[in-house]
C-alpha cells in the first residue's frame, strides 16, 4: 500500500513539473529568442572588429616593413642604382651613336649611287636610312624625288605627305604635292598648296610657273598672265617664259602684246623659230 502512495506522488511530481516547464517556456520563450539574437549579434560584431583589426596591423606591419626596407637601404646599393641608371644612359646615346654613324655612311653610298645614276641601289639605300629613322627628312625628300622623277606618284604621295607632317614650312614638298594633285586634275586642291607654298617662298619662281599652270587649267587667264609675270620678275629675258607670256596673249585675242613679247623674244634670240613664225601671222 504504501508503494502505491509513493508511485501516486512520484508520478504527480512529474506531471506537475512537466506542466510548469511548458508553462515557463511559453512565458518566457520571446524573452529567450530576443536574447538569443543579441548574443548572435554581439559576437558577430566582435568577431568582425577582430578580422579588421588582424587586416589593420597586417596592413601596418607591411608597410613598415616597406619603410624599414627602404631606409635600410645602404649607401652602397643606392650608388649602384645611380650607377646602372647612368649606365643605361650611356648605352643608349652609344646606340644612338652608332644609328647616326650607320644612316650617315648609307647616304655616302646614297650619294655614289645617284652620281652612278643606279636608280635601283639608290632607293634600297633610301629606304634602309627610313627603315633605321623613319622621320629623316633628308631620305624623305630625296626618295619623293627619285619617285616623282620616276613618275611613282603613288609612292611619291605618302613620302610628301609625310614630310609636310614633320615640318609645315616645308615649301619644296608642298610644291611637289600640288604638282601631283594637278596631275590628278584635283585643280582646286592643287590651288590651295601652291598658294600655302608662296606664302612661305615667294622667291621662287617655279612655285609661279606651277600657280600659272594651275590658273589656266582652271582657265582663269588673267591671273595666269600676273603669275607668268611674277616669273619674270624673278627670272627676266628668260624666252621660255616671255614665250609662255606671248601665247596666253593669243589666247586672250590681244595680239598687239603678243607681237611685242615675240618681238623681245627674236631680240634675245634671233634663231627662235616659234617666234619668227608668229611674227608673220601676228
Amino acid at each position: 500500500m504504501i508503494y502505491e502512495i509513493y508511485l501516486f506522488l512520484f508520478i504527480s511530481l512529474l506531471i506537475v513539473f512537466l506542466v510548469s516547464y511548458r508553462f515557463i517556456n511559453v512565458i518566457f520563450y520571446p524573452f529567450l529568442t530576443v536574447f538569443n539574437y543579441l548574443k548572435k549579434e554581439y559576437y558577430k560584431f566582435f568577431s568582425l572588429n577582430s578580422i579588421k583589426k588582424q587586416i589593420l596591423e597586417s596592413n601596418k606591419a607591411r608597410k613598415n616593413y616597406e619603410l624599414f626596407n627602404v631606409f635600410s637601404l645602404s649607401k652602397k646599393d643606392i650608388e649602384k642604382g645611380k650607377v646602372e641608371s647612368k649606365q643605361t644612359k650611356v648605352t643608349k646615346k652609344n646606340n644612338e651613336l652608332r644609328l647616326k654613324s650607320r644612316v650617315e655612311k648609307l647616304f655616302l653610298k646614297a650619294e655614289v649611287a645617284k652620281q652612278k645614276w643606279d636608280i635601283e641601289e639608290l632607293e634600297r639605300l633610301l629606304v634602309e636610312i627610313l627603315s633605321i629613322d623613319e622621320n629623316n627628312v633628308r631620305a624623305l625628300e630625296t626618295l619623293s624625288n627619285l619617285y616623282i622623277t620616276l613618275w611613282k606618284d603613288k609612292k611619291a604621295f605618302s613620302l610628301l605627305k609625310k614630310l609636310i607632317q614633320l615640318d609645315m614650312e616645308n615649301d619644296n614638298a608642298i610644291w611637289n604635292l600640288a604638282k601631283l594633285y594637278l596631275d590628278l586634275w584635283e585643280v582646286d586642291t592643287a590651288d590651295i598648296l601652291i598658294q600655302k607654298a608662296i606664302s612661305i617662298n615667294s622667291h621662287n619662281h617655279r612655285y609661279y610657273v606651277t600657280y600659272a599652270d594651275i590658273l589656266y587649267n582652271k582657265w582663269d587667264l588673267e591671273n595666269a598672265i600676273r603669275a607668268i609675270e611674277k616669273v619674270l620678275e624673278i627670272k627676266p629675258k628668260n624666252v621660255i617664259y616671255l614665250d609662255a607670256l606671248a601665247s596666253l596673249y593669243e589666247e586672250m585675242w590681244d595680239f598687239a602684246k603678243a607681237r611685242s613679247y615675240w618681238l623681245e623674244i627674236v631680240d634675245l634670240e634671233p634663231d627662235y623659230e616659234k617666234a619668227k613664225e608668229k611674227l608673220q601671222w601676228v
